[in-house]
């Protein structure tokens, strides 16, 4: 009895030991474990750090990028409406210009015609000019003509008056010689002569 009691109690010893030796190889392998796990823990966290520093790093820069995004975007807004508004004057401009053009193709066209008009006024001017100097010239023709036709009536009447005075002299010399009867016959054989020379000088003038 005592024999096994003496067994049972170094069973039972021997479990302890065994349990404590486990216990105390449990306890070492986690402390090892668990400095392990610190040193992870520890090197996650100064990671996490990093990583954190990180985001913030780029968190700022996508708030500066977002920034500039937005600026950009309402860059590009009023690039749009600034482009919309100088499409549209371009367009008004074009439309300007093609009705200048217009214009200007129908001022072209009335200058010519103004052109050709002008073109045929100053040869109509021309030709007027050329037949007033025509006429000037005929005038002084003319002119001369009448002087010389004028000097030839003074002449023609100069000898008319001549003439005349010849033939009250011629008749006042044979008046007293005469008689009636023979101045009678006298006059009547002058009278023709008398009255062609009248008819002369009437055609002369």
């Amino acid at each position: 009895m005592s024999f096994m009691q003496k067994n049972v109690n170094m069973f039972l010893l021997l479990l302890i030991l065994v349990v404590a030796g486990t216990l105390a190889g449990s306890a070492v392998y986690y402390q090892a474990n668990f400095d392990k796990l610190t040193d992870k823990h520890d090197d996650a966290a100064a990671n996490l750090s990093e990583c954190r520093a990180d985001l913030e790093k780029y968190m700022f820069n996508l708030n500066k990028t977002m920034r500039t995004l937005n600026s950009t975007t309402q860059d590009i807004k009023r690039y749009d409406e600034l482009y919309s508004n100088k499409s549209a004057e371009l367009k008004s401009t074009q439309d300007t210009l093609s009705q200048t053009d217009t214009e200007l193709k129908s001022t072209k066209i009335t200058l010519q015609e103004e052109i050709s008009l002008k073109n045929k006024y100053k040869s109509d001017y021309n030709d007027q000019v050329q037949i007033n100097r025509n006429l000037e010239e005929q005038k002084t023709l003319l002119t001369a003509q009448k002087a010389q036709c004028e000097t030839s009536l003074s002449s023609c009447r100069a000898s008319e008056e001549d003439a005349q005075d010849c033939i009250q002299a011629y008749l006042s010399d044979y008046d007293a010689a005469l008689t009636q009867q023979m101045k009678d016959d006298a006059l009547g054989a002058l009278r023709p002569d008398a009255g062609q020379f009248i008819e002369l000088l009437d055609k002369v003038i």
